[in-house]
C-alpha cells in the first residue's frame, strides 16, 4: 500500500507540473499534440479531444509529459504553423515554460499552509550546524529555532552523541566511527547530540581529535575536517523533546507557508551548490560521495513510507510539499533539457534574432545529449537507492 501511495504521490507532483504547461499552452494558442500519463513506451490511447490532443497512458509510472506542436523542423507544415510553439510570441513561450514551475511552487505553499493550519510536528529536528543554522524552516528546524519560537516545552536534556548510522565513504567513516559508538569530545570540547554541529563548525578546516567510546573503552582518532565539507554525516539517537504542535491560524499559516517555501529553497540551493562544487572538483572521492548522497525517486518513496507509518498524513503531505518545491527548483536550473535550459534557449533565440530552423537543430542535439546524461544519472540514483535499501554492497554504487 505504501509503495502504491508513494508512486501515486510522486506521479501527481510531476503531472501537476505538466498540467501547468498544458493549460498555458492551450490558453496561448499553441497546439498540444499529446498529454502523457507516465513515461513511454505507450500502453494505450485514452482519448482525443476536439483540438486534436491525444491523452495517453504509458508504462513507466514516473510522472508524465506534454508534447507541443514544433518538434520537427523538416515538417514545415507543423513547424511553421501559427499554432506551433516555435512561432508563438516570446512572452507566451516564457509563460508556457515557467508555468510548470509555478504550479509546483503554488502546490508547495498550499500543502505547507494546510499542515500548519491543522498542526504538525517537524519532519526532522536538527542540531545547530554549518548547514542549517542560517535558515528558519519549521519542517526541518534547528533546536534553537524551536526554542525561540516557543515550540519546546521545558529545558533541553543533554543527550549522548550515540551513533545510529554512518554514511559510507564519508568523514565519519574515515575517522573509524561505527554504529553504537558514542562521541565524547572533539578537540577537548565535550559534545552531545545538540552541540556537536556547532563544535564542528568552530573547527572547519582544522585537524580534529575525536574521543569516542566503544564497548566501554575510550578510543582516540585524528582526521582533517575539510573547509568545504566539515560534516561527519552521522545519524544519532536523538534525545526526547517535548514538542508542542506547530500550529497557526489560517491566515498566519499562509504567511508561515510562504516562509517555509523560502527556507526550503535556501536549503535546496545550498545543497545544489555543494553538489556542483563536488562534481566539478574532478576529485573521485568527492564525486562518489556526492552521488551517494543523491536520492530520487525511490528514496523519496521510501521516506514517505517511514513518515506515513510513524507520523501519519500531515508529515506525509509536508514532505510532498518539499518534493514539489524540489521539482520546481530542479526544473528552473539553466540546464539543457530542463525548463530552465529551454527558457534560456528561447531568450537567446529572441534576443539574438536567430532563425528558428537553424537554432532549433542546434538546440535539439544539445537537449538530447543532456537528456541522455540526466537519464543516466537518474538510473544510477535509482539503482543506488534500491541497493542501499537492501543493504547490498556494490563497488562505486555503495
Amino acid at each position: 500500500m505504501w509503495l502504491i501511495l508513494g508512486i501515486l504521490m510522486f506521479m501527481s507532483l510531476v503531472l501537476i507540473h505538466e498540467i501547468g504547461h498544458f493549460i498555458n499552452a492551450k490558453r496561448s494558442g499553441v497546439k498540444v499534440l499529446e498529454f502523457g500519463i507516465g513515461i513511454p513506451p505507450k500502453v494505450c490511447k485514452l482519448r482525443k479531444d476536439k483540438s486534436g490532443t491525444q491523452y495517453t497512458l504509458n508504462l513507466l509510472p514516473l510522472g508524465g509529459f506534454v508534447r507541443l506542436k514544433w518538434e520537427d523542423p523538416k515538417d514545415e507544415a507543423d513547424f511553421n504553423a501559427k499554432d506551433s510553439f516555435i512561432k508563438a510570441k516570446m512572452s507566451r513561450k516564457i509563460l508556457i515554460l515557467i508555468s510548470g514551475v509555478g504550479m509546483n511552487l503554488i502546490l508547495a505553499r498550499v500543502l505547507f499552509t494546510a499542515i500548519f493550519t491543522m498542526g504538525t510536528q517537524p519532519i526532522s529536528v536538527l542540531p545547530e550546524n554549518a548547514l542549517s543554522s542560517h535558515q528558519s524552516s519549521y519542517l526541518m528546524p534547528t533546536v534553537n529555532f524551536l526554542h525561540q519560537e516557543g515550540f519546546i516545552s521545558g529545558d533541553l536534556v543533554s543527550t549522548p552523541a550515540k551513533i545510529e548510522r554512518v554514511s559510507s565513504s564519508l568523514l565519519g567513516q574515515k575517522m573509524g566511527l561505527s554504529w553504537w559508538d558514542t562521541i565524547i569530545s572533539i578537540n577537548n570540547e565535550a559534545v552531545d547530540v545538540w552541540n556537536i554541529g556547532s563544535v564542528l563548525k568552530k573547527n572547519i578546516g582544522k585537524d580534529i581529535t575525536t574521543v569516542f567510546e566503544r564497548n566501554n573503552k575510550k578510543v582516540l582518532t585524528k582526521e582533517h575536517c575539510p573547509a568545504d565539507n566539515c560534516i561527519l554525516w552521522l545519524t544519532f539517537y536523538a534525545g526526547v523533546l517535548d514538542l508542542k504542535p506547530i500550529k497557526f491560524p489560517f491566515f498566519k499559516a499562509m504567511w508561515i507557508g510562504a516562509k517555509e517555501v523560502k527556507a526550503q529553497t535556501v536549503l535546496t540551493f545550498s545543497a545544489l551548490w555543494t553538489l556542483g562544487k563536488d562534481l566539478l572538483s574532478f576529485n573521485g572521492n568527492r564525486i562518489k560521495n556526492s552521488l551517494n548522497r543523491l536520492t530520487w525517486p525511490a528514496g523519496a518513496i521510501k521516506f514517505w513510507e517511514t513518515l506515513l507509518n510513524q507520523w501519519g498524513w500531515k508529515l506525509y503531505l509536508g514532505f510532498a510539499g518539499m518534493i514539489s518545491l524540489a521539482l520546481a527548483i530542479f526544473n528552473v536550473l539553466p540546464i539543457p533539457a530542463l525548463d530552465g535550459g529551454r527558457l534560456l534557449g528561447v531568450l537567446i533565440q529572441g534576443i539574438a534574432r536567430l532563425k528558428p530552423e537553424k537554432y532549433f537543430n542546434i538546440e535539439w542535439y544539445i537537449n538530447l545529449v543532456f537528456f541522455i546524461a540526466l537519464m543516466a544519472l537518474g538510473i544510477y540514483i535509482l539503482l543506488k537507492d534500491l541497493v542501499h535499501f537492501r543493504d547490498i554492497k556494490i563497488p562505486f554504487l555503495w
